[in-house]
């Protein structure tokens, strides 16, 4: 008897876990960061990956919830057959991912749940969770962050370290900071890279371009940077290289400098800098831009500029590229990573490299057009799609 009960509880756990496997599987992804009106790095990932997964062929039965707390708008709002999206309301303001999203794995419990930041929910019930990793800056340079900030990032990374049944990272040189500071093995981390919405970042006619210009009041010479204005992208070096590139072009000379973005720690510094410079008249600080005006300005650029300390990708790279702008790089290993031999480099704390590579870009049209036919066939190496595909094959792995 106790040998038939055992055989029979054996059949019963088989005919069970083929159940488990043949159960169509059901998908959640955290679309918070990706519904904000005014997406930066990590929002504009999260909005171009889930795009770009939706337009992946769902197996059959399989179900995609995309999590928010409120209403989807734009274009996430349009989902395919199959995703559907998900309100999860929540009147206490902060804690949204801990508190609503840990009750609703509760209450209905996804196969896998993707959260593209690093902010998990507070309990998982079980649920399989994967996450990305965007940067470690504030491991690698500290001190370019507000304390604040940093204590925060400290403990969501750890947390996502140790409780994320699996990672993405968006460059190599960002999984080899967490294999070093977090002693994760390789296989813990897959490598998922940002792309640029080609829709948007491409050659643009050169009528729209114009309009653009004149909407700004910008003209036609300028160096171009895109990003927060913030300590970490290191835009007193900038500064300082295009005070010094002015210095020997003479009066009326048309090149102005032109920083795309929105205030962020350090602003203050930045701003009096600019205030007190020499080339004041000619720095022109825009704020936050559309992809389309930001586009515009990369199509006209004589070169985009990105002195940044430290970057987990540095997705403005590639945009730039597709748009044909050459590029001047800060010599940090995640911009070889992603630009290659498509760049001209400096080293982020030498202002009179940076000049002297601003001269060669006005100046060599030769070396200028190189850099702009290089680029080109580097961006076309960087593709949402890739990347959608590579998150799905994880994401169905766990199920």
């Amino acid at each position: 008897m106790k040998k038939f009960f055992k055989k029979f509880r054996f059949c019963m756990e088989d005919d069970i876990n083929l159940l488990h496997r043949a159960k169509p599987a059901v998908f959640a992804i955290d679309a918070s960061s990706a519904n904000k009106q005014h997406r930066t790095g990590v929002e504009q990932y999260a909005y171009h990956l889930i795009e770009a997964m939706k337009r992946e062929p769902l197996r059959q039965g399989e179900r995609v919830f995309l999590y928010a707390p409120s209403a989807l708008e734009g274009a996430l709002a349009d989902v395919p057959s199959g995703w559907e999206s998900r309100v999860l309301p929540w009147r206490l303001g902060r804690g949204w991912m801990q508190g609503r999203v840990s009750w609703e794995l509760l209450r209905r419990r996804p196969d896998v749940l993707f959260v593209p930041s690093q902010g998990l929910p507070r309990f998982f019930f079980g649920t399989p969770v994967v996450t990305t990793v965007h940067d470690v800056a504030f491991r690698r340079i500290g001190g370019l962050y507000d304390p604040s900030v940093r204590r925060r990032l400290a403990r969501t990374t750890r947390r996502a370290v140790n409780t994320a049944a699996h990672l993405f990272a968006v460059s190599e040189t960002t999984k080899r900071d967490l294999q070093e500071f977090y002693h994760l093995a390789d296989h813990q981390i897959t490598v998922t890279p940002l792309a640029a919405d080609t829709t948007l970042y491409r050659r643009l006619d050169t009528a729209a371009v114009a309009t653009i210009l004149r909407k700004l009041r910008i003209g036609r010479s300028f160096f171009l940077s895109v990003g927060r204005l913030e300590k970490k992208k290191n835009i007193a070096t900038l500064i300082r290289a295009f005070e010094l590139f002015k210095q020997d072009r003479g009066v009326g000379d048309p090149f102005e400098l032109v920083l795309a973005g929105p205030a962020g720690y350090g602003y203050g510094e930045i701003k009096a800098m600019a205030d007190r410079s020499s080339a004041r008249e000619l720095i022109r600080e825009v704020g936050y831009l559309p992809d389309e005006e930001i586009a515009a300005l990369m199509n006209s650029a004589t070169a985009c500029c990105l002195p940044s300390a430290y970057e987990g990708f540095g997705l403005p790279i590639v945009e730039a590229m597709s748009c044909g702008a050459p590029l001047i790089l800060s010599d940090i290993p995640v911009h070889h990573e992603v630009a290659g031999d498509a760049a001209r480099y400096a080293p982020v704390d030498a202002p009179e490299v940076w000049a002297r590579q601003m001269e060669t870009l006005v100046s060599d049209t030769d070396t200028r057009d190189l850099q702009v036919e290089k680029g080109t066939v580097r961006a076309s190496g960087f593709s949402w799609g890739h990347t959608a595909r590579a998150t799905w094959s994880v994401m169905r792995s766990l199920v």
